[in-house]
């Protein structure tokens, strides 16, 4: 998992930009739901008593980054009122009981509708702010949880930009429809990811936005450190650091599994690097790595460019810029590190 960074610039102006929208089109639909329904009691008790107290509220929701504030008291002020815990249709038995939940998640749907936001609205500036331009101004070009598949725009043929990228609701929108639309429960994320490992799991595994990219590295056996022709890697670990959510994260996305199918990219580094550590160490030698490469293998390499920026310039780099970087960046560590032990 990486995480994700937003400067504060571009974080207020995407904040700006979704909080038109909600005031333009949420704050509307829920002024609609508050003027009739048997529900009202319930959503003044949740949202306020007055307009100008709800659209505070329903922009704090859709804004805020404490998800689980939003949510714990989403339920208690539910349980308040209904008497009993709200669970959505998919993870209970269908009992009359939940009528009174069953119609507070199609309200919140209706007034919320993250399904519109697909397709969103103009806002003042005259541009559009939905789904697709939030991913896209987030900058992330690589899927947070796998680090393997990008998840670029691109424009179609009648000029419409189209986006790569699925939306995971880090808490599922069918089981807590209050966040159906909040900014920081939207995590841009490949297909894989969202539509067939994640699918409606609902465990918390490492969240994107707050976790740290450290929270779980790669790793690979290091039982030859020293022959160049036999340090192949037969296997790719994953080290969860004994926290709990990057068990869960390698649970869910299946890292553990899926990385297997990398162990040529994890071999030519151990190879490298076994390489540029054998001539870096080299006794009583006159050549540097450059000047060796050059006489010994014929290689030409522009004074400005060094062996090590050649082989590993994926350890400068952005880990949501390319696929797989985690990984390099991961067992060159593992291997610099061992080689100082």
């Amino acid at each position: 998992m990486i995480k994700i960074e937003i400067d504060q610039k571009k974080r207020q102006k995407i904040d700006s930009l979704h909080e038109e929208y909600i005031k333009k089109i949420v704050v509307p639909r829920l002024e609609e739901k508050i003027e009739k329904g048997k529900d009202v009691e319930f959503l003044k008790k949740f949202f306020g008593n007055t307009e100008k107290v709800r659209n505070n509220k329903i922009i704090e929701i859709c804004l805020s980054d404490d998800l689980e504030k939003i949510k714990d008291e989403f339920d208690k002020k539910f349980a308040e009122c209904y008497g009993f815990e709200f669970i959505c249709p998919k993870t209970r038995n269908q009992k009359e009981i939940y009528a009174d939940a069953d119609r507070i998640k199609n309200i919140l749907d209706k007034v919320l509708n993250y399904t519109v936001f697909n397709t969103g609205s103009l806002l003042k500036n005259g541009k559009k702010w939905n789904r697709h331009k939030l991913i896209t101004s987030l900058g992330v070009k690589v899927c947070p949880y796998c680090n393997r598949q990008y998840i670029t725009s691109y424009e179609n043929d009648i000029g419409d930009e189209k986006t790569t990228a699925d939306v995971d609701h880090y808490y599922p929108k069918a089981n807590y429809p209050i966040l159906q639309m909040n900014i920081y429960n939207m995590i841009p994320s490949c297909n894989v990811c969202n539509s067939k490992t994640k699918l409606d799991n609902n465990k918390r595994h490492l969240y994107p936005y707050k976790d740290p990219s450290n929270s779980l590295i790669f790793e690979i056996p290091l039982d030859i450190v020293d022959d160049y022709v036999k340090a192949s890697v037969t296997k790719i670990k994953i080290d969860t650091r004994n926290n709990e959510k990057a068990k869960v994260s390698n649970e869910v996305f299946k890292l553990g599994k899926i990385y297997q199918a990398h162990l040529d990219i994890a071999t030519e580094i151990k190879r490298n690097t076994i390489e540029y550590l054998n001539i870096v160490n080299r006794e009583n030698s006159d050549l540097n790595c450059e000047e060796y490469y050059k006489k010994t293998m014929g290689i030409k390499i522009p004074w400005s460019e060094t062996i090590y920026n050649r082989w590993f310039g994926f350890m400068s780099k952005d880990l949501l810029t390319e696929p797989l970087l985690k990984l390099k960046q991961d067992i060159f560590n593992q291997m610099m590190k061992t080689q100082k032990e």
